[in-house]
């Protein structure tokens, strides 16, 4: 019993000590973002800012225009988390509950999918994007979220440990499809949903690489983007501004982690009745 509590004290104080080398850089880019004097130079390390100011988030939100880039991104980061989160879960109950021609041939090719870099795809995608007259347009950033391959894969995961037996009780009292969906696999699957919009979120607010090649309009671009170009405007010794630019793009993130954290666990579990 001793040995135990010696084992988990260790292990307790172990977690605490990454936690502690993971949140002191955290908080001195927060420092750094309201310190003056991080504009002309990089102040000796402090957690607390010398000299406290909100200048450096004028100066970042004066060089570049950041209200527009968030909106664009809040834009598409919610159109594309509803569009991927909606089919990933229609697709998954498809594959876990279905019976349909070439189930598992479908699948397995869907899966096959995930195998090819992105990168590999981008040349032919921007070419055909281009030839139907779609750059410099959001399209091409929202179609290919109604694929979402990881998904469908995590989400027919999960609702194969939902019971048979809920939707041969609701056929039994005449539900179909959409209704067994509907208030049946959606509930149970809240913790999915969860998980599945977190990585969306993620995803989209941290997309840099398509953007940046289909979009031309600054005016249009995505917040990742736009820190990029504010980067390369200004001088390497203005820490202060990019530490107060880098600020302002992680809070919707963290906002959205601390709203949904506590469902990512669960979606590990199986939803539903024990059989």
């Amino acid at each position: 019993m001793k040995a135990k509590k010696i084992r988990r004290a260790a292990i307790i104080v172990g977690l605490t000590i990454f936690l502690l080398i993971e949140l002191v850089p955290l908080f001195w880019c927060i420092s750094l973002s309201f310190d003056r004097e991080a504009l002309s130079s990089l102040p000796a390390f402090s957690l607390i800012p010398k000299t406290p100011t909100t200048f450096n988030y004028s100066v970042a939100f004066q060089s570049i225009p950041l209200v527009r880039y968030y909106l664009n991104t809040i834009f598409l980061t919610t159109v594309n988390t509803v569009i991927g989160v909606f089919f990933a879960l229609m697709c998954g109950y498809a594959f876990a509950k279905g019976d349909f021609a070439f189930k598992k041939f479908w699948f397995l090719f869907m899966m096959a999918v995930m195998m090819i870099p992105f990168e590999s795809r981008m040349v032919p995608l921007f070419l055909q994007y281009k030839k139907w007259g779609l750059v410099n347009t959001y399209i091409p950033l929202i179609v290919g979220n109604f694929a979402y391959v990881y998904g469908i894969f995590f989400a027919k995961q999960n609702i194969e440990g939902i019971p048979d037996s809920l939707r041969e009780s609701a056929y039994i009292d005449g539900a179909g499809e959409w209704r067994i969906f509907w208030q049946i696999i959606v509930p149970l699957s809240k913790p999915l949903i969860a998980t599945l919009s977190i990585l969306q979120i993620l995803s989209n607010w941290n997309s840099y690489l398509w953007p940046l090649v289909i979009i031309r309009d600054q005016l249009k671009q995505v917040i990742s983007v736009g820190v990029a170009i504010f980067n390369a405007q200004q001088d390497a010794i203005f820490y202060g501004p990019r530490m107060a630019v880098a600020v302002i793009s992680a809070i919707p993130l963290t906002i959205a982690f601390l709203f949904l954290q506590k469902n990512i666990v669960q979606s590990i579990a199986v939803s539903g009745i024990k059989q």
